[in-house]
């Protein structure tokens, strides 16, 4: 769904950064005014939806997430639309509410991965919730089409289940089987019976799927340090959410379930369910629609807590606040950009013009591609003809990896290569494209300064074979 979502923008202000992600950006935002409508449709406190707002416009999660082309963003924006559409059809029973909702949650399916698990236990918890409220074999003959369908259809397709098998615990690498194969080991001369009935597959499989999914309501990840895994996904020494919401948060819970507002624990609860069941946990990434009603608890609690607060304590949760946004801020805009910067895959546009002016004096270019998919900067910011491009997909398509991905093996006459430096043997009008992480031997000569990161580490060195020294003529 994104990529249709990006071609408005790309038709007004063409193929560039800002197009790309301005979707992301817009419907961030929007789920922003989503979280105060929702609050309102299942409460009358208006001070807590504004505060769910403002905590969910200020949180690192959501604005880290929006600020960039990913796809769960927009997830979110639909769940949060088919949610508020459901509670409304609830009270109202209009048929145009309920398949707004319904069509939305489908949106949300064909948006991320996550949420094809995501979507059908939150719509049957739905359901049942509201059962005694709702005409139900109206809702579930709308539910089957519009949503059931669609789903049997994108989750039986080759990509899902390939994808599925990639990043899965029962993929080699969540390293489940060789655990159990240690404790197999260590048993030594225990009876079998005893051994097969404490360490066998559906124990193992089911405990660390329950630690993954326990992961993501580690205190740490969430309000301290952020997702362990992916730098990406996180800013420098900053959680998930700010770390003055750390009580709040909890304060918020036992609010919730005080007051009966079962759906959104229980979204809260069914967030994290997908990531759980890969082997890279927790990830800030999988559990992104933990954010929304991570933002409404800590809303919930605010609300009470300022309430009655006297107004000197009211100013200092406010210096607080300010601090600790400040702080989320330099983190953002002053060291992330030099933390760690090979984790937003900084150079590529430098050395998508570099190559341009190059390639002239070269039959083709051998680019590393030890750093993932380097085809896709020279097809953006080239801007190159997408049925130019499509001729050649099916012939450059490499092989799946272990974890099921696919990337291009060529773009006309340059080569991606797997590996930090592809120059091996010095050839004579071959570009090679390095990282820094390893030099050539001898034979090449470096083409040009380094492409820098922003923290001045090279990104990337170019380097060709070396001239032949010129021969002296003696008489």
């Amino acid at each position: 769904v994104y990529f249709y979502l990006t071609i408005p923008s790309i038709l007004l202000f063409g193929l560039n950064e800002f197009s790309v992600r301005l979707p992301s950006a817009l419907f961030g935002s929007l789920t922003v005014v989503l979280a105060y409508f929702l609050v309102r449709e299942i409460s009358k406190n208006r001070l807590w939806a504004l505060l769910s707002a403002l905590i969910l416009a200020a949180m690192p999660w959501h604005i880290h997430f929006s600020r960039a082309a990913f796809e769960t963003n927009v997830s979110v924006f639909w769940v949060a639309l088919g949610s508020l559409f459901f509670f409304r059809f609830v009270k109202s029973s209009k048929s145009w509410q309920l398949i707004i909702s319904l069509t939305s949650f489908t949106l949300a399916v064909f948006t991320y991965n996550a949420l094809k698990i995501f979507i059908p236990l939150w719509l049957v918890y739905l359901v049942w919730q509201f059962r005694k409220k709702i005409k139900l074999p109206k809702v579930l003959f709308a539910s089957a089409v519009i949503v059931a369908f669609p789903w049997m259809l994108l989750i039986s397709s080759r990509q899902s289940l390939n994808r599925f098998a990639g990043i899965s615990i029962f993929n080699p690498q969540s390293a489940v089987m060789l655990t159990l194969e240690e404790k197999f080991r260590e048993t030594r001369n225990q009876p079998l019976i005893i051994v097969r009935l404490l360490h066998n597959k559906p124990t193992a499989y089911v405990l660390d799927a329950y630690r993954r999914y326990a992961s993501h309501f580690d205190s740490n990840y969430l309000f301290f340090n952020g997702d362990p895994l992916r730098p990406r996904y996180r800013v420098p020494a900053t959680g998930q959410a700010l770390w003055f919401t750390f009580p709040f948060f909890f304060i918020g819970l036992y609010f919730l379930a005080k007051n009966h507002h079962w759906p959104i624990l229980i979204w809260l609860l069914l967030a994290p369910l997908a990531s759980s069941i890969t082997f890279e946990t927790p990830s800030a990434l999988r559990s992104f629609l933990m954010v929304f009603p991570l933002a409404i608890a800590i809303g919930l609690s605010l609300s009470f807590v300022v309430k009655i607060l006297p107004w000197f304590f009211r100013l200092l949760l406010l210096l607080i606040v300010l601090f600790n946004f400040s702080q989320y801020l330099d983190a953002y805009f002053v060291h992330a950009p030099v933390h760690e910067p090979y984790e937003w895959q900084g150079g590529y546009k430098e050395l998508v013009k570099r190559v341009n002016e190059l390639m002239p004096d070269y039959d083709k270019a051998l680019i590393t591609d030890s750093r993932g998919t380097a085809y896709i900067y020279f097809l953006f910011y080239n801007q190159y003809d997408p049925a130019k491009w499509q001729i050649q997909v099916n012939e450059a398509v490499t092989a799946p990896d272990k974890f099921g991905f696919t990337t291009m093996a060529h773009l006309d006459n340059l080569y991606f290569i797997g590996e930090p430096c592809p120059a091996k043997i010095p050839e004579d009008k071959v570009l090679y494209v390095c990282t820094q992480e390893k030099n050539p031997p001898t034979g090449f000569l470096q083409i040009g300064e380094p492409i820098n990161f922003d923290n001045g580490q090279s990104a990337f060195i170019l380097f060709a074979k070396l001239p032949a020294p010129a021969q002296t003529l003696s008489y």
